[in-house]
């Protein structure tokens, strides 16, 4: 019995102390000094999200504030009917199911063949920056990791994530972990 509660406690800190996957890369013949106006996409909401507490209103407005703040912030003017960058972003939440074999079986004189499992929830937010008048990608950036079971929580981290996700900005490839 205490061995299941130390393997289920160190799956859980494993999982707690998960890090964020953060990506960017970036057009390399973009000239990202020639454009001075962003705007956002008009974008596609599911009106019935299968994970409310993450994928939800006042969540979007937090990521879209975010990521408008991190674009004024490196100089560029909101613009939403002439823009020279559209801004676009999805949010993908997955349920996913981990198995792990019972790691005790090492210790014992018999094979053991049973498997534990636990759940967790996964997140990927992808930012991407069009040149509008050329219809071309010319950065996109990516956070993924384990969300937090406190959708709280998640909303105090998010413009974090997004601030670093930032640091990626105008980089041709770069990839950082963050816990």
């Amino acid at each position: 019995m205490w061995r299941q509660l130390l393997i289920t406690g160190c799956i859980w800190l494993a999982v707690a102390c998960s890090p964020v996957t953060i990506t960017g890369h970036a057009d390399q013949q973009a000239d990202f000094n020639s454009y001075k106006t962003f705007g956002f996409a008009p974008t596609l909401i599911n009106k019935l999200p299968r994970h409310p507490e993450y994928d939800n209103p006042q969540t979007r407005k937090l990521i879209r504030d975010a990521i408008a703040n991190e674009l004024t912030a490196r100089g560029y003017i909101l613009d939403q009917r002439q823009p020279d960058l559209l801004v676009q972003y999805d949010i993908l939440i997955i349920e996913r199911i981990d198995p792990r074999v019972d790691s005790a079986m090492i210790y014992k004189p018999w094979v053991d063949t049973r498997i534990d499992s636990f759940n967790y929830t996964e997140g990927l937010l992808v930012v991407r920056l069009i040149d509008r008048q050329h219809s071309r990608l010319v950065w996109q950036g990516s956070l993924s990791g384990i969300l937090n079971r406190k959708p709280r929580q998640f909303e105090n981290r998010v413009v974090k994530y997004i601030g670093k996700l930032f640091e990626t900005f105008q980089s041709y490839d770069f990839m950082i972990f963050c816990s």
